[in-house]
């Protein structure tokens, strides 16, 4: 029997004849099916508001036979279970930032994003400073803003520099990656 490889280690559906361990489960949201091919791939059996992930409960009558597994949702009985708590459950990915452009650095300026003073704080050593922004530089291979004697072109400030939200969480000196 192969199983998705997002079901933890050590892991396999519960049967019947596992009913003592089921009981821990019992109120909480189970993955049910009937056939072991369906724990195969996870993603591809349970769809939009599944039917087959509900709240357990057991119901052990000798007229159940081995679909002792209720789910909650379509008050069927199933002969098998798999509690949601042994799924490896989706990591929530780290948003990407990409470098401002200059043109996105001005619009931010004008919006009120960013202020007169700009705080930011090296990536690496945590340290804060404010650094007033003084202008801009054109070359013809780079787009560079400065900040008070220093001028910093915006793949440095990315690499290098954090800057705080609105809520004061930091993040990379840097735009939301949105493609």
């Amino acid at each position: 029997m192969k199983l998705d490889k997002k079901i933890l280690p050590g892991r396999k559906p519960l049967t019947c004849l596992d009913v003592e361990q089921a009981r821990e489960f019992v109120g909480k949201e189970c993955i049910f099916s009937d056939i072991y091919a369906n724990f195969k791939d996870i993603n591809q059996y349970l769809f939009v508001d599944s039917d087959y992930a509900a709240i357990l409960s057991i119901d052990e009558r000798a007229s159940c036979g081995d679909y002792v597994f209720k789910n909650s949702k379509n008050n069927l009985r199933y002969s098998l279970i798999l509690p949601w708590e042994w799924v490896e459950q989706p990591i929530t990915p780290e948003p990407e930032y990409k470098p401002y452009t200059l043109k996105e650095f001005l619009e931010a300026m004008e919006s009120g994003l960013f202020e007169s003073w700009i705080k930011m704080r090296h990536g690496r050593s945590k340290r804060e400073c404010e650094f007033l922004y003084t202008g801009y530089l054109r070359t013809i291979d780079n787009d560079y803003i400065c900040l008070g004697c220093h001028s910093f072109d915006f793949e440095t400030l990315l690499n290098d520099y954090e800057i705080p939200d609105l809520n004061g969480k930091w993040h990379p000196f840097g735009v939301l990656d949105e493609g």
